[in-house]
C-alpha cells in the first residue's frame, strides 16, 4: 500500500532535481577566464579573441582576468582552488598543462588531477628565426654551421624552463648540435636581442614574430608544426627538412576545477566548440598568427597527454628543472 512521502524522500527528490535547475539557468552572471600569463602575450591575445564568441554561445558576458606569476603557476592554482561552479575557468597554455609539470617538481597541485579539460581552443606554431646577418640561409646550413663551431652559436629563450626553452632543446637534441642558451625576461626582449645581433637563433611563437619576419628583419628557416602555416606557405616544416620529431607550438585550452559537474563541463565544451566555428573568429585568429583547433574531446585529451610526455622527456634529457 502506498505511503505518504516522508520528509527525507522529499528532500532527496529536491536534491536530485536541483542540479538540472541550476544548469538550466547557467550562467546567471559573468564567466571569468583566468589568463595565467602576461597581458599582450599570445595567451592573452588568444583569450581576448575567443571571449566574445564564447560569451555569445553562453548567453552571458565573459571577462578576462590576468593572474600572472611563476610561469603561469599563480593563475593556474587560483582556478584549481576556485569553486567548481563554472564561473571561474582557466584559459591555460601549453606551459600550464604540459611544460610546468615537466620542469617544476614542487607544484602544490597536479594540473591533470585537479583540473578538468573543457577543450583546446587555438595554437600558434613555433618558428625558427635567425638574425639577418647570420651566415645560414637554410636549416641545413644552420646545422652545418653549428656543428662546425660547437658552443659558439647562441639561442635565445623567453625564460629558463619555459615552453620556448624546451622547444629549442628539442631541436638541439634532434639536430645533434651544441648551441648556448641565453635566457631573456620575455619574448619581446628576446626578439630585440636577435635584432641587435646579441644572439643568433630564436625559436618563438609565430604570432609574436610574424611582423619582424614580414619586415625582413629576421630570417625564418623552418616552422615546427606538422603542416605549413597559411601565413608562411613558402616555409618548410622541420618534418619536411628531415627533423620529424621537432614539433612544437604554444597552445591554449579551457579547463575547470576537477569537481565541476560533468553536465556543466559538457555545456562549456559545446559552447567552446560552437564559438570556434564562427568564420569571423577563425579569420581573426589567422590575422594574428593563430589557428583554431579542430580536435574532439578524445583527440584533445590524447594531444595533451602526448605533449606532457614529450616535454617531460626533453626536460629530463636536457636536465632542465625550475625550483
Amino acid at each position: 500500500m502506498p505511503t505518504e512521502p516522508t520528509r527525507r524522500n522529499i528532500l532527496a527528490l529536491i536534491g536530485s532535481l536541483a542540479p538540472a535547475v541550476a544548469f538550466g539557468a547557467y550562467p546567471e552572471r559573468p564567466v571569468k577566464l583566468v589568463v595565467a600569463l602576461a597581458p599582450g602575450g599570445p595567451a592573452d591575445t588568444a583569450a581576448r579573441v575567443f571571449a566574445p564568441y564564447f560569451a555569445e554561445q553562453l548567453g552571458h558576458n565573459v571577462v578576462i582576468e590576468n593572474r600572472t606569476g611563476a610561469s603561469s603557476v599563480v593563475g593556474t592554482e587560483s582556478v584549481v582552488r576556485a569553486p567548481p561552479d563554472g564561473y571561474t575557468l582557466l584559459f591555460g597554455s601549453s606551459s600550464s598543462f604540459a611544460v610546468n609539470p615537466a620542469v617544476m617538481k614542487n607544484l602544490r597541485f597536479d594540473v591533470h588531477k585537479d583540473l578538468r579539460l573543457v577543450g583546446l581552443v587555438s595554437y600558434t606554431p613555433h618558428v625558427l628565426v635567425v638574425r639577418a646577418s647570420l651566415a645560414a640561409q637554410s636549416l641545413a646550413e644552420l646545422v652545418a654551421l653549428a656543428k662546425a663551431q660547437p658552443g659558439k652559436l647562441t639561442y635565445a629563450s623567453s625564460g629558463a624552463g619555459g615552453a620556448i626553452h624546451l622547444a629549442s632543446e628539442l631541436f638541439k637534441r634532434e639536430a645533434g648540435i651544441d648551441v648556448v642558451h641565453v635566457p631573456y625576461r620575455g619574448g619581446g626582449p628576446a626578439v630585440l636581442g636577435l635584432l641587435t645581433g646579441d644572439v643568433d637563433i630564436f625559436i618563438n611563437d609565430l604570432s609574436t614574430t610574424i611582423e619582424s619576419i614580414r619586415a625582413g628583419r629576421l630570417r625564418v628557416l623552418a616552422t615546427a608544426w606538422p603542416a605549413r602555416s597559411p601565413l608562411l606557405p613558402e616555409i618548410s616544416t622541420f618534418r619536411e627538412l628531415g627533423f620529424p620529431a621537432v614539433v612544437s607550438s604554444s597552445w591554449f585550452g579551457l579547463a575547470a576545477p576537477v569537481k565541476t559537474p560533468p553536465e556543466l563541463i559538457a555545456r562549456l565544451a559545446r559552447a567552446a566548440r560552437e564559438a570556434g566555428q564562427a568564420s569571423a573568429y577563425r579569420e581573426s585568429l589567422k590575422r594574428l598568427g593563430l589557428e583554431q583547433f579542430s580536435f574532439d574531446a578524445q583527440q584533445s585529451a590524447a594531444f595533451v597527454r602526448a605533449e606532457t610526455e614529450k616535454w617531460a622527456s626533453v626536460a629530463a634529457s636536457a636536465r632542465i628543472q625550475v625550483d
